[in-house]
C-alpha cells in the first residue's frame, strides 16, 4: 500500500505492532475511490460505502474482510464539532491490514494514530477495532455524565421555580439527548453482530472486548432514554407551574374586574348630565360618592376574602 502515498487523498500509513498496516485516506478526493478499486482491489460496493458522505452505522461481512461504519465525536482541536453531531468512521478490516476513510477527523482515530506514532497502540486489525470502540465509548460516557448533571441542575431550577433559566437549558439538553440517541442506537446491532462474529479478523479476546463495548453502549442508551423521560416529566412540571401562574393571574384579573365593575357603573351613572341627581347641589357630594365607592370596594374585597376567592 506504499503507492497510496502518491494519491491526493492519502493521510497516513502506519504500521501495526503485530506486523499489519493501517492506511488512512480522505474521501474529499475522487482519486481515493480510484485507488481503492484499482490498487487495493476492493469491491465497488465496499468502496462506495467507504466513500459515502452521509453514512449510517452498519456492518458488512465478507470472507476477505469486514466493513464497519460507526459514528464518533470530534471534541479536540479548533474545528471541534458539537458532541451530538457525530462524524462517520469508515473501516475496512482484513487479517493483516486496516483501511479507513474520513470526511472529517474523529477523536478515536486521532488517538490511535497518536499511540501508533509513539510505538504503542493495537497490534492487529481486530485489536484496532476493539481499541477504536473503547475510545469512542469513553467519550460517550463523559458526555452522558454531563447530560445527567445538566438534568439534575434543571430539576433544581424547576424546584426553585426559576423557569426562565430552566426552559432554555431543558430544550438544549433534550436536543443533545435526541442527537446521541439518533447516532448511538444504530451502533447497537453493529456491536451485537461483531461480538458474536467468527471471522479471521476477530479472535476470542477481540469478541469479548466488543461484547463489553456492547454492554456499555446498552447502558448509555438506557441512561439516555431515562434522561429523555425525565426531561419529559420536567417539561410537564413546567407546564403545570406555568398553568398555575396563568390561572392565578387570570383569577386576580377577574376579581379586580368584579370589584371595579360596579364602581364603573356608579361613577358612570353619576356622570350623566341630567337634573335631579342625588347630592347635585351639595358641596360634599363628590366626597360622599367617593366614600360610597371606597366602601363598596372594601366590602367586595372583604366578601372575596371571606369566601376565600382571593
Amino acid at each position: 500500500m506504499d503507492t497510496a502515498r502518491k494519491s491526493p487523498g492519502f493521510l497516513h500509513l502506519l504500521p501495526l505492532k503485530g506486523g499489519g498496516e493501517w492506511l488512512h485516506m480522505c474521501i474529499r478526493h475522487k482519486e481515493t475511490s480510484t485507488y481503492l478499486m484499482d490498487e487495493v482491489a476492493l469491491d465497488d460496493l465496499i468502496v462506495d460505502a467507504l466513500m459515502e458522505e452521509d453514512t449510517r452505522s452498519r456492518l458488512r461481512v465478507r470472507d476477505e474482510g469486514i466493513m464497519v461504519l460507526l459514528k464518533a465525536m470530534h471534541l479536540r482541536g479548533e474545528d471541534m464539532a458539537r458532541p451530538e453531531d457525530m462524524i462517520s468512521m469508515r473501516l475496512w478490516l482484513t487479517p493483516d491490514r486496516v483501511i479507513s476513510t474520513r470526511e472529517a477527523d474523529v477523536d478515536p482515530i486521532l488517538e490511535i494514530a497518536r499511540r501508533l506514532a509513539k510505538g504503542d497502540g493495537p497490534a492487529t486489525p481486530g485489536a484496532f477495532l476493539a481499541d477504536l470502540v473503547e475510545e469512542h465509548l469513553d467519550e460517550v460516557e463523559t458526555q452522558v455524565e454531563m447530560i445527567e448533571d445538566d438534568a439534575t441542575r434543571i430539576a433544581q431550577m424547576i424546584g426553585s421555580h426559576k423557569l426562565e433559566f430552566a426552559c432554555p437549558n431543558m430544550a438544549d439538553t433534550e436536543t443533545r439527548i435526541s442527537g446521541f440517541l439518533r447516532h448511538l442506537a444504530p451502533q447497537r446491532p453493529v456491536l451485537a453482530t461483531l461480538s458474536t462474529l467468527h471471522h479471521p479478523v476477530l479472535d476470542g479476546r477481540h469478541r469479548a472486548r466488543l461484547d463489553d463495548g456492547l454492554n456499555r453502549l446498552l447502558r448509555y442508551l438506557e441512561t439516555l432514554q431515562n434522561l429523555r423521560e425525565q426531561i419529559a416529566i420536567l417539561n410537564d412540571q413546567v407546564s403545570r407551574i406555568q398553568d398555575r401562574r396563568l390561572n392565578r393571574s387570570s383569577y386576580a384579573f377577574a376579581a379586580a374586574t368584579t370589584i371595579f365593575l360596579p364602581l364603573g357603573f356608579v361613577t358612570g351613572l353619576f356622570g350623566v348630565n341630567l337634573m335631579g341627581l342625588p347630592m347635585e347641589d351639595s358641596p360634599r357630594g363628590f366626597w360622599i360618592l367617593t366614600a360610597i365607592c371606597l366602601a363598596l370596594s372594601l366590602g367586595l374585597l372583604a366578601l372575596f376574602r371571606w369566601r376565600k376567592w382571593l
